[in-house]
């Protein structure tokens, strides 16, 4: 009895292939999106979360990932260096950030306009593989405080088509030029300028592509130092909690700390989970529907050979196991395809997109065999009952 689960799926191989190739693709599915949201969001936090700083500060309404533009004025930098926990200014640095896009390596990539000043606390200890920074001499920056003087504002029509164009430069990671095959020198169009790549710093900085914040600021907002987002750098940490309560009091704007940056984009993808989750378990369903169906179907075929085992002796329970086992036995089999065709998915999406990060967890296999035991069990339990019910006299009548 224990080899009948195996002899009667193999006497339908056809059929029982079908049938774990059903699971399978199921099975692969939710893997391979578990992996591919979690992986890229994981890393994306982690590399905001390597900045030199503890507090994030975005605009209220808007979502972490499409935060556009430059809704924040010069105001907010004094509103926030100003901010006092116990009576103690609780700032050291505020670090503007200001956003735009750019296309490379295949895909639009967010442009991080910061002060060459201030770089450092991006790159941290990362250093560059080829080149140098963006405006490495500060002359652009100079140039438009020598412009702006006492006034701190300057006419953008002073300012030559020359000047502007030496001040196009980039800096990107090792793994953004190792996918579009970029090196120093390489020239990419951007906002109607041609920008140089000077220099290639190694992955994990909080962006993939840095330019100058005040050559965005000049090319975007006519010098006007608006800003997309703040980091805040802290006098102490330890009051990273009380300064974002005073800090978001102050400006009216969403304060985050640096460490919750993970859990804040997790929440900003919450439709996309649940679209997720929705696709995964109906596909799922159908597969155990699949699993259903086929077992019911082998239960028919064999009613005259169930009735002999029952006439012979076996109890219901007996049959009953067998329905169970080879329901379990297809879908052990589709899961462990389907882990297979998770896997080959991975290499096949990070060849074909090599700037995504599919991250296959141990927890998502476990899932997934999980979910195949149960629902190989939760399919056989119908046609297993009708199996077991079956009368032996009047199943051995038919044929």
């Amino acid at each position: 009895m224990a080899w009948l689960p195996l002899a009667n799926v193999m006497h339908r191989k056809v059929r029982s292939g079908l049938s774990v190739l059903a699971v399978g693709i199921g099975i692969a599915m939710l893997i391979v999106m578990l992996a591919l949201t979690h992986g890229t969001l994981n890393e994306v936090a982690r590399r905001m979360e390597s900045v030199d700083a503890e507090l994030l500060i975005l605009p209220r309404q808007d979502n972490v990932i499409f935060t556009a533009g430059a809704p924040f004025s010069e105001k907010y930098v004094r509103l926030i260096a100003d901010s006092e926990v116990d009576g103690q200014e609780c700032v050291r640095s505020v670090i503007p950030v200001m956003f735009d896009q750019i296309r490379m390596g295949g895909q639009q990539q967010r442009l991080f306009g910061v002060d060459p000043e201030q770089l450092t606390i991006f790159l941290g200890n990362r250093r560059l593989a080829a080149g140098r920074v963006f405006d490495a001499g500060l002359g652009f920056k100079r140039l438009l405080a020598e412009r702006a003087g006492r006034r701190q504002r300057y006419d953008p029509s002073t300012i030559t088509e020359e000047e502007v164009q030496a001040a196009c430069e980039l800096v990107i990671d090792t793994r953004l030029a190792r996918v579009g095959q970029y090196a120093v020198g390489d020239t990419i169009m951007s906002l109607g300028r041609e920008f140089r790549i000077v220099g290639i710093v190694e992955a994990g900085a909080a962006g993939r592509v840095f330019t100058s914040i005040q050559l965005l600021r000049h090319l975007k907002n006519a010098g006007v130092p608006w800003s997309s987002m703040f980091f805040v750098k802290l006098q102490d940490p330890s009051v990273a909690e009380a300064a974002a309560d005073v800090i978001a009091a102050r400006t009216k704007a969403r304060v985050e700390l640096k460490s919750d940056y993970g859990r804040v984009l997790f929440q900003s993808f919450e439709q996309i989970y649940l679209y997720i989750n929705i696709a995964s378990g109906v596909a799922l369903v159908v597969c155990f529907l699949i699993i259903l169906l086929t077992m019911y179907t082998m239960v028919v075929e064999r009613t005259h050979a169930i009735g002999i085992l029952r006439a012979l002796g076996a109890s219901r329970f007996m049959i009953l196991r067998g329905t169970l086992g080879e329901s379990l036995l297809i879908c052990i089999c589709g899961t462990i395809l389907g882990i297979i065709l998770a896997y080959s998915a991975k290499l096949g999406i990070e060849w074909a997109k090599p700037l995504l990060t599919v991250a296959i967890e141990p927890r998502w296999v476990l899932l997934a065999l999980a979910i195949g035991i149960v629902g190989g069990t939760l399919s056989a339990l119908y046609p297993g009952w009708r199996a077991a019910r079956l009368d032996p006299g009047l199943a051995l009548t038919l044929d």
